[in-house]
């Protein structure tokens, strides 16, 4: 993998603390330095029942915003390992935060819109992303656009530059009709090679618009058994990274995602 030869972040998988699983056959990176905010969050504080406090995983997140919690590590290297097939190519991410995923998605040579609905009212995330990203070197292959998906989605797409995506990351609103929308949009402007990834799969209005792929002709689907669920639908000459989860858990899928994926994703 000459991206990962190049990267000043490479490093191997077992350099990660215990308790930061990641599949040992990914290429890794450490970014920690990109995000001097980062800080172990504690699970004892979400009240959402859809968190899978019993896979203990660590779980970071940034001081400024206790509440949101980053990728896991596992997770992010899944983002990572997905871009480095499409390195060159226009990538589309819906929902930065403060750019943990954005750096890792970024760091695989992509090159990466990103729409982010809070650069329109708050300066800390602007200024955490401009940092990273800054940091890690990749001011020049990274564009934030403020605004909130699918309307800023469309506005790409359909303006001068005609944007259209390889890869795609959806991570933005995960409550009612967003995430399908979302999913509606991405597929409208997804390249004929595409991948496009989603996290949080135990939301079940995040699971409805990832399985809108199944309704759509050409697109295979597989989940990735990671603490909060990501999945992937993929179309034309693409393959997304193998995963090995985490050989301590006994992965258990959710109801509304059981009639669609078994044990193995």
């Amino acid at each position: 993998k000459m991206e990962q030869k190049l990267s000043p972040f490479a490093c191997s998988v077992g350099d990660f603390p215990q308790g930061d699983y990641v599949s040992p056959n990914f290429a890794a990176v450490n970014v920690d330095t990109c995000f001097p905010e980062k800080k172990e969050g504690n699970m004892d504080d979400i009240s959402n029942p859809l968190f899978r406090k019993e896979i203990t995983h660590r779980w970071y997140v940034d001081r400024n915003f206790p509440e949101c919690g980053f990728l896991t590590r596992d997770e992010a290297h899944i983002l990572y390992n997905a871009a480095l097939s499409f390195a060159g190519k226009p990538a589309l991410e819906i929902g930065s935060h403060v750019g943990w995923s954005t750096v890792h998605f970024a760091l695989g040579g992509v090159l990466l819109d990103v729409v982010e609905p809070q650069l329109t009212f708050d300066p800390r995330v602007l200024l955490s992303l401009v940092g990273s990203l800054r940091t890690a070197n990749l001011n020049n292959s990274v564009q934030l656009h403020a605004g909130f998906s699918p309307q800023k989605v469309h506005e790409l797409a359909k303006g001068a530059q005609r944007k259209r995506w390889s890869i795609i990351f959806i991570d933005g609103n995960h409550n009612g009709d967003y995430p399908l929308n979302d999913a509606i949009a991405c597929a409208e402007y997804a390249d004929d090679d595409a991948m496009v990834l989603f996290h949080d799969l135990v939301f079940p209005d995040v699971a409805r618009g990832f399985l809108h792929f199944l309704s759509l002709p050409g697109w295979n689907l597989k989940i990735y058994h990671t603490q909060q669920i990501m999945g992937v639908a993929w179309r034309g000459n693409v393959s997304p990274p193998d995963h090995q989860p985490d050989p301590t858990y006994n992965w258990d899928i959710p109801a509304h995602l059981s009639e669609y994926f078994n044990a193995d994703g």
